[in-house]
């Protein structure tokens, strides 16, 4: 499988010691950094790119304006996109930002909330990741629910040959309590992605807390070699992991080794 990282706090990460592990266990992998402009994410690029690295830039946008890019957000938002156009990029499509604690009933709430609304922006925005597409390679990151209820908050992109679908399989954000149902239901849900489209790819995770700060995360590398298992036995063509600055803020060496042996 090709290797894909996501980095939502690149500030957090020592990136010498990233690309001496990557040489040391001969990992090849494509980096999606968070950056909120494209000056921003050049300083990334040039800071991070190596022969094993290629970056690509992960859009975001303030708190207040949602961080997560849907049909909720503003047309002003949404054309925050347009000055990546080239640059290989990751948009995230994301419910907007919640000032929550996260548990598994408020987002039930919140989900169901937004997910029978319809997002007043949403063709604005598939219009906008059809221009980009033109001069850009783009995944769009999905949940994974039903399309019905994608297309009317705006969280679903269709797949082409410029744009290819990331389906999120977090398995640890839910609580413990609900973790085998949600585990079960992820599962199925994958394997039926991929019998629709052999194309689409999943992200996994997570290996450290993310801007919620309340999510859950691998209790052992043991669980996450299980997700990376299933991943390889759907034949998938990559698998996106979260994130590097978690990787790196524990056992690195160990973590990296286990994710080399995946790689194509």
């Amino acid at each position: 499988m090709k290797i894909i990282l996501w980095s939502e706090f690149p500030r957090r990460v020592n990136w010498k010691k990233v690309k001496a592990l990557f040489s040391k266990h001969k990992l090849r992998a494509e980096i999606y950094v968070a950056c909120k402009n494209i000056t921003e994410f050049k300083k990334w690029q040039k800071k991070i790119s190596d022969k094993n690295i290629r970056v690509g830039a992960w859009p975001i946008l303030s708190k207040k304006e949602g961080y997560w890019f849907s049909g909720f957000s503003s047309k002003r938002s949404i054309d925050k996109l347009k000055e990546f156009s080239g640059q290989k990029l990751k948009i995230d499509l994301e419910v907007p930002f919640s000032k929550w604690q996260y548990s598994d009933w408020q987002a039930f709430l919140y989900f169901l909330k937004i997910l029978f609304r319809k997002g007043k922006n949403n063709e604005y925005l598939k219009k906008t990741i059809k221009q980009l597409s033109k001069t850009s390679e783009i995944i769009v990151n999905e949940f994974p629910f039903p399309e019905l209820f994608l297309k009317r908050a705006g969280l679903h992109y269709s797949q082409n040959k410029k744009v290819i679908k990331n389906i999120m399989l977090y398995t640890t954000i839910p609580s413990k309590v609900v973790q085998p149902f949600v585990k079960w239901n992820l599962k199925r849900f994958a394997q039926k992605a991929i019998k629709k489209d052999k194309k689409v790819t999943f992200s996994i995770g997570l290996i450290g807390k993310g801007i919620l700060k309340t999510e859950g995360i691998y209790t052992s590398i043991e669980e996450f070699q299980k997700d990376l298992d299933f991943i390889k036995s759907l034949k998938a063509k990559a698998v996106a992991i979260y994130s590097i600055e978690a990787i790196m803020e524990r056992d690195s060496e160990k973590w990296i080794n286990l994710i080399s042996k995946y790689q194509k």
